[in-house]
């Protein structure tokens, strides 16, 4: 069984970052340790939220003491530069695939308590992961570009691909990309290559939480199992896609998150077909 770490915070109300990434990878039939970041009482959407930053250090200590292995290390939110040491020191400690996805801005915005410089920051942990997964607005912030909501030219996606493979990263996923007003999904480019693969949705009205989570984790999950990136990019679209459409149905309040698991099923019989090919 293939191990992965995933190192993100823990809201406790709203599903999003760990509540998502531990039952996702866990069904995927991965071992899923969690690091926790910061316990939040609920994601940042709710008014009056609790946050609570966590130490990585004393947990690496102990499972380095442990002779513990990865087969991929899989970060999200970071509510810091601290922390973001504490990430990079992580991996000199256990050498695994690197997945970054650079969890802090969206809708062209910082998320509130990071610190102006913090896409800099992150631009560091970018450059020692094999993956990252920014969406729009975290691409354009560490390309250093303006901000385009969309829709997005095939001339200005070129210039945050060009910009996010020089950071070092041998895969760049970019989620929330609008080629058309009524069309979203995700765009991935093997930066070793320069292979560029795309997977797209029917646009959807409004803010759904936790999307990127479930489109990270999917992806993560695929791609340590040795799925091709192009099938792993259509697969975890699918099942992002299906989450949103179930929420929709079901009219869940948004701010609790997505209906990722009844999704589940549907997504782990293409995972299926996959590996059966």
């Amino acid at each position: 069984m293939k191990r992965i770490v995933t190192m993100q915070d823990l809201s406790c109300i709203g599903k999003c970052s760990l509540t998502v990434a531990l039952p996702l990878l866990s069904a995927m039939g991965l071992e899923c340790a969690v690091l926790p970041t910061a316990v939040l009482s609920a994601h940042t959407a709710f008014e009056g939220f609790r946050y609570e930053p966590l130490s990585l250090t004393p947990v690496a200590d102990h499972w380095q003491q442990l002779g513990l292995q990865f087969d991929m290390i899989y970060t999200g939110y970071l509510g810091g530069r601290a922390q973001v040491d504490q990430a990079l020191d992580f991996f000199t400690r256990f050498p695994a695939m690197r997945l970054v996805d650079p969890v802090m801005a969206d809708h062209g915005a910082l998320y509130a308590g990071l610190e102006p410089d913090f896409p800099a920051v992150l631009r560091t942990l970018c450059a020692q992961a094999d993956l990252i997964t920014p969406n729009i607005t975290e691409a354009a912030l560490l390309a250093g570009l303006p901000y385009e909501p969309g829709t997005h030219s095939d001339a200005y996606l070129a210039q945050l691909f060009q910009a996010l493979g020089a950071l070092g990263a041998g895969v760049v996923t970019v989620t929330g990309v609008r080629p058309q007003p009524d069309v979203i999904g995700n765009v991935a480019c093997d930066c070793r290559t320069g292979e560029m693969h795309a997977s797209m949705r029917p646009a959807h009205p409004g803010v759904f939480y936790g999307t990127g989570d479930v489109f990270a984790s999917a992806l993560a999950a695929l791609l340590v199992r040795g799925a091709p990136l192009s099938a792993a990019l259509e697969t975890a679209t699918a099942l992002t896609d299906e989450s949103i459409c179930r929420s929709l149905w079901r009219d869940t309040p948004r701010r609790f998150g997505v209906d990722f698991e009844g999704a589940l099923p549907a997504y782990i019989r293409r995972v299926e077909k996959i590996f059966e090919a």
